[in-house]
């Protein structure tokens, strides 16, 4: 498919979240979209109620099936596909028929035309869907999260310091509720190191900095659709990643922010973040930024005036994979330079195991490893 072909597709709730609500469905409506001038299907036709943030998409053949609740009949039905004239029935005009043909108009218009403009506006759209499905396509909790950490770091080129552990996540909410404040307040951890520091200067890991790149957890960054309108965004490609379906979009910011970078002081952000078509969950983010400095206890933290003890010139580069309802790996390398030192250092947080029984609740952030 041509990638710039991408279709808006809404499955905000869908039929389970009228389920929750106790509507009654009252009608069934199965059909396909396809091409009125080629018959050929219109994968991913945005199908939906209008008004309203219900609906759904077809899929990779324009086939479809959409719930009607009951107090839906009365309004329209429209089909909006990229490149093609949108389509609007009453409800009530698709009712007792087995199997609906949908033939869209092909707009006449060249795409190169208008594509910066409508691929935006798609982009946004579906990173607001990836965000909003989050409750769906991840684990709520609560729950524990068996990981390992490792830290590596090497000064002047020379001399190397490697720090590992073990580290138990307890989560209460899980992925059900995602917001900044729900994930400081519900996830907690212990963080036990083969080599304990104490040490107010040292002592301090990076564990917390790669916690914090659960965007998904989160909803930060291009995952908070309030953000998205200061996002430059652009579809990198459309492919398959282990059997699914996928967008890749491209993000960036132009004058970054500490709400879309997650960097109190950083100067450059860009990144990418892969998205299933199938149901929007999210499988990867990747990117980089240079910061002019950074608080020892995080990127997110500023460095006030009085403070002479932060890294400088920090470059780094990120990376986040999630599959089978949960984060897999997180990882950052960072180059700064700190008390007249060149450093770099390798940090990452594996996720081993979820545990949904005999759970160990923990209430503190263990910030200096044990």
């Amino acid at each position: 498919m041509n990638k710039y072909l991408i279709i808006l597709a809404v499955l905000i709730f869908g039929y389970s979240a009228f389920a929750q609500t106790g509507s009654r469905v009252v009608q069934s409506i199965k059909g396909k979209v396809i091409d009125e001038m080629t018959n050929e299907a219109v994968a991913y036709t945005n199908i939906g109620i209008e008004g309203t943030f219900y609906g759904t998409a077809s899929d990779a053949d324009g086939n479809f099936e959409l719930k009607i609740p009951e107090e839906m009949v009365s309004r329209q039905i429209f089909f909006s596909a990229l490149s093609y004239k949108n389509d609007t029935f009453p409800v009530s005009d698709l009712f007792d028929r087995e199997f609906i043909i949908i033939k869209l108009e092909p707009l006449t218009y060249d795409i190169e035309d208008v594509d910066v403009a409508a691929q935006s506006r798609v982009l946004v759209r579906i990173l607001r869907m990836a965000s909003e499905n989050t409750p769906y396509n991840f684990l709520g909790g609560p729950f524990n999260l068996v990981c390992s950490f490792s830290n590596e770091k090497t000064i002047d080129d020379t001399l190397k310091v490697t720090d590992r552990g073990e580290v138990l996540i307890f989560d209460r909410t899980g992925y059900r509720n995602p917001s900044k404040t729900d994930a400081f307040k519900m996830r907690n951890y212990e963080l036990k190191k083969e080599k304990p520091d104490y040490s107010f200067a040292t002592g301090v890991t990076n564990f917390d900095e790669l916690l914090g790149l659960d965007w998904v957890r989160s909803a930060s960054s291009v995952l908070n659709p309030a953000l998205l309108a200061t996002f430059n965004l652009r579809l990198e490609d459309e492919t398959v990643v282990d059997g699914k379906l996928v967008w890749v979009i491209s993000f960036s910011q132009d004058k970054p922010t500490l709400a879309g970078s997650q960097d109190f002081h950083a100067t450059q952000f860009s990144g990418k973040i892969t998205v299933a078509k199938e149901d929007y969950s999210v499988l990867n983010i990747e990117g980089s930024a240079k910061s002019e400095k950074h608080n020892r206890q995080g990127k997110f933290l500023a460095v006030t005036g009085s403070s002479r003890d932060y890294a400088e010139d920090v470059t780094y580069d990120f990376r986040m994979a999630y599959s089978k309802l949960k984060p897999d790996v997180f990882s950052m390398n960072k180059k700064y330079r700190l008390n007249g030192q060149r450093i770099e250092e390798t940090s990452t947080l594996t996720f081993n195991q979820v545990q949904m029984a005999d759970l160990r609740e923990i209430t503190t952030r263990n910030y200096f490893a044990k």
